[in-house]
């Protein structure tokens, strides 16, 4: 079966217009010889019969081109127009027309329809070139060549073989590449579905999450922002934003210090952000905070694409940390009082001579305990300021407050004949306030000091910047190690809240509030640094503490 593979004209183009459009080069050239042969045979009788014929045959062929609907027919029936086209001709060839070069336009159509098309161009084009030659032969018994058959005998034919060949090859890598655009486009179309798709999952997970998202190109201006943001911002985020514009309405942690365009240009190069908290003001009196999160956006080769910048509404939290802070500080004052009373006639009691023994060894043991319990409030009182207040900062040296809480620790380091080693190098100013280093210092090294066994040992190192194992260049570490009896991974998450006390300690004589590392952490966070702890059961503890750098005194 005849087969033409379809071309991007014949797909735009209803196919009876492609067939007419094919014969009618053929048609013209033919109906110019037909007027040749009217005008050459005027004078001698009329034009012979064959030509009428063949003329009659082109004129069939035309007009089948032109009425017959192809489009409701198989491809290969187009055929029968090119082979009446070779009948026409063999027609003319009868008479002595040289008119045989006609053959190789309906040879060119053949050739276009398939293997197929083009074997039968060959062998057809082949027959009505030298068929009339080679009839004549059989009659005369004799095939003679002369120049003027010589060219349908030979020339022709291997002509005829050449074009077919060629343009059947070259159509069928016509096809094949036709095929592979057809795919990929196909592929394209389909890879643009699975995105548009994949952008409509990732704006759908984006609008239902409760944090606000932001997505920054490479220029540091909005691409993308999802539903939480837009209303978190009161619209006034939008795609196609600059980043840095909006540092008008950021302010640090402290409410009052605007957050400066060149840290947002930093985040929008891809610099992270940790958790930070930032205040987004709406308006004069209306303010949001928001804890931030942001990361680059990793591309191709490594490269950066932008970066995601996530945003957490704290307010509601930080409000009711406030009032918690409140609270326990308005308890925590209305408690000293009485409890300073209290104290106050303990003492005068117990400076009684005439106090029986008895009830002085009463009074003793409530003296030791409102003690106790003035130390609990006096700790209370200075969780709740240290979060609210931020404090004046000054250069402090961390190596002599570390002198001097090593200098305290000692007599209770030495009833328990336990050695301290203090280590260290480099300048350790740190940017803070005396008092409150002091409090982590001691808070920190008393702990290692109670919990070592007796008889052990603990470290002490206090480094400044590049002076340590993986120091930042913009802080000062203090690290400080204990042989005691370890903590568990299970215990570790919660020693930094308040009023906790490991389960390894809570059975020992070794008394304590819980309040100690939880302050520590508050301070340590106010002066901008962090504090950590690791530690594995029967092989001490470690609290590391980075603090930033000060400018020398």
């Amino acid at each position: 079966m005849l087969h033409q593979p379809s071309s991007f004209a014949d797909a735009d183009t209803p196919r009876r217009f492609a067939v007419l459009g094919k014969q009618l080069p053929f048609a013209a050239v033919f109906g110019a010889l037909i007027m040749a042969l009217v005008l050459w045979e005027e004078g001698s009788g009329g034009l012979p019969d064959a030509a009428v014929i063949a003329f009659g045959v082109n004129f069939l062929a035309t007009m089948l081109a032109a009425v017959v609907p192809w489009q409701l027919l198989p491809r290969w029936t187009e055929a029968v127009v090119p082979l009446l086209d070779m009948v026409a001709v063999v027609w003319v060839l009868t008479i002595g027309a040289r008119a045989t070069v006609l053959i190789v336009l309906p040879v060119l159509w053949l050739a276009r329809m398939g293997r197929v098309g083009a074997v039968t161009a060959i062998v057809t084009g082949i027959c009505a070139s030298a068929g009339v030659d080679v009839a004549r032969a059989v009659d005369a018994g004799v095939l003679v060549i002369t120049p003027d058959n010589a060219a349908r005998l030979f020339i022709i034919p291997a002509v005829i073989i050449a074009v077919a060949l060629v343009l059947h090859v070259s159509e069928r890598r016509s096809g094949a590449r036709r095929d592979l655009l057809a795919g990929q486009s196909a592929l394209v179309e389909e890879l643009l579905e699975e995105t548009s798709l994949d952008r409509a999952r990732l704006e759908g997970v984006l609008n239902t999450i409760d944090a606000g998202v932001i997505v920054l190109d490479p220029a540091g201006t909005v691409a993308i922002i999802n539903r939480a943001m837009r209303d978190a911002t009161s619209g006034d985020i939008a795609a196609g934003t600059p980043l840095t514009d909006l540092s008008a309405r950021l302010y640090a942690p402290d409410g009052s210090t605007p957050v400066s365009a060149d840290r947002l240009e930093r985040v929008a190069r891809g610099g992270r952000v940790e958790r930070e908290v930032v205040w987004w003001e709406h308006g004069p009196q209306d303010r949001s905070a928001y804890r931030v999160s942001a990361g680059p956006l990793p591309g191709r080769d490594g490269a950066g694409e932008g970066s995601v910048v996530a945003l957490h509404d704290i307010t509601d939290e930080l409000l009711a940390l406030a009032q918690r802070e409140d609270f326990v500080s308005s308890v925590s004052h209305e408690l000293r009082t009485p409890l300073t009373s209290v104290t106050g006639y303990l003492d005068l009691a117990l400076d009684d001579p005439e106090l029986p023994e008895r009830v002085a060894g009463y009074l003793s043991v409530a003296e030791r305990n409102a003690a106790r319990l003035q130390i609990l409030i006096d700790n209370l009182l200075t969780a709740a300021r240290t979060r609210a207040d931020s404090g004046s900062w000054e250069p402090v040296d961390l190596r002599e407050v570390v002198d001097d809480v090593v200098e305290s620790q000692t007599p209770r380091a030495e009833d328990r004949r336990i050695t301290i080693e203090v280590t260290g190098g480099g300048s350790c100013v740190i940017r803070g306030d005396v008092g409150r280093a002091t409090q982590v210092v001691d808070n920190v090294v008393s702990n290692a000091v109670k919990y070592s066994h007796a008889g052990g040992h603990v470290h002490v190192d206090v480094s400044g910047p590049g002076h340590g194992p993986g120091q930042r260049a913009d802080r000062v570490c203090l690290t400080v190690t204990d042989d005691g009896p370890g903590i568990s991974s299970e215990a570790q998450q919660q020693l930094f809240s308040r009023f906790y006390r490991a389960p390894e300690v809570r059975g020992t004589v070794v008394q304590g509030t819980g309040l100690g590392l939880h302050i520590s952490r508050q301070i340590v966070e106010a002066l901008g640094g962090t504090i950590t702890l690791s530690s594995e059961p029967g092989k001490g503890t470690t609290v590391a503490v980075h603090l930033p750098v000060g400018e020398p005194t």
